[in-house]
């Protein structure tokens, strides 16, 4: 008696995570700079998302807003904002947004919501943290649609392109969704000036040497 392995998993879902693997382990590979316990770091890791997420959350909403009206429940770009007020930063102007059409904003709404699940296990170890303030930003990694889980969310995307003759402009779509987060963390973090007080010599005794930044950006 011959085993035979079970047939691969079928369906868009399946899809689009074969479609992008090499992207998404590239986009782990990247985060992984950034020290979530430390407000240097973390400050890098939500400025870098919020150069790439608000304009795919607009481009999302162009493409799907009429079918899932309640897209904007979604969104997490205020959160950033106020965690980044929060730390003392200014939101940064973000990315220009791929252009969109119905499929692929579909593949784009897989990576954006597969950064939400992503987002709960780096929100335990900024919770972790020793340093109170972080605790107090943590909107955008803690943000969930009310009523909605990821399961939820793969059954609606499955509705949506039940067939295979959208899955390749899903599967494109959800690449250039990747790329898009792929060049806000490739860009050079911003200095804050609270950690860098060589830009502000008031914090600087006479002769005394500057604070070093934080090692892991």
């Amino acid at each position: 008696m011959t085993n035979s392995s079970p047939p691969p998993p079928k369906g868009l879902r399946w899809h689009l995570r074969e479609a992008t693997q090499d992207l998404h382990a590239e986009a782990d590979r990247l985060a992984g700079r950034f020290a979530l316990d430390a407000r240097d770091g973390y400050a890098a890791f939500l400025r870098a998302h919020a150069l790439a997420i608000p304009g795919l959350e607009a481009a999302c909403a162009a493409a799907l807003g009429a079918e899932w009206p309640d897209w904007p429940a979604r969104a997490r770009t205020g959160a950033l904002k106020a965690d980044l007020a929060t730390l003392g930063h200014p939101a940064p102007a973000p990315l220009p947004p791929p252009a969109l059409g119905r499929e692929a904003a579909l593949g784009a709404a897989y990576v954006l919501e597969g950064s939400r699940l992503g987002g709960a296990l780096m929100l335990r170890q900024v919770q972790a943290a020793a340093d109170p303030v972080l605790h107090r930003a943590t909107a955008y990694l803690a943000h969930r649609p009310q009523g909605d889980t990821w399961p939820g969310f793969v059954t609606r995307l499955e509705r949506a392109l039940p067939g295979p003759e959208g899955w390749a402009a899903a599967a494109e779509g959800a690449r250039h969704a990747f790329a898009h987060m792929l060049a806000a963390l490739r860009l050079p973090p911003a200095p804050n000036p609270e950690t860098h007080p060589e830009t502000h010599p008031e914090t600087h005794p006479a002769g005394a040497p500057p604070r070093a930044a934080a090692a892991h950006v």
